[in-house]
């Protein structure tokens, strides 16, 4: 079956153990879990949180958010704190 096969959901599902093996900095040799041939291609944006992972097989796409903005915030000079979300 192809990713487009599936809705959002069952998606997530099935990722859910590749997205927790990245999120814990294991980025290596994870298999694609819908075609469950293919070997991810991870860009792992350290600088900014975010998470990209494609499948050269069945062409599956993930991008997503791996850590919560407010870990990295750093409040203005003036000392008065910024909302990180806008």
């Amino acid at each position: 079956m192809r990713p487009q096969d599936y809705d959002q959901e069952e998606l997530l599902m099935m990722m859910q153990d590749v997205l927790t093996s990245a999120a814990s900095g294991h980025t290596e040799h994870l298999h694609c879990p819908v075609c469950e041939r293919g070997e991810l291609t991870c860009e792992d944006g350290e600088e900014d949180g975010w998470l990209r992972l494609e499948c050269p097989q069945c062409g599956l796409k993930f991008e997503g958010l791996l850590e919560n903005p407010e870990i990295n915030y750093v409040p203005n000079k003036s000392g008065r704190k910024n909302d990180p979300f806008g």
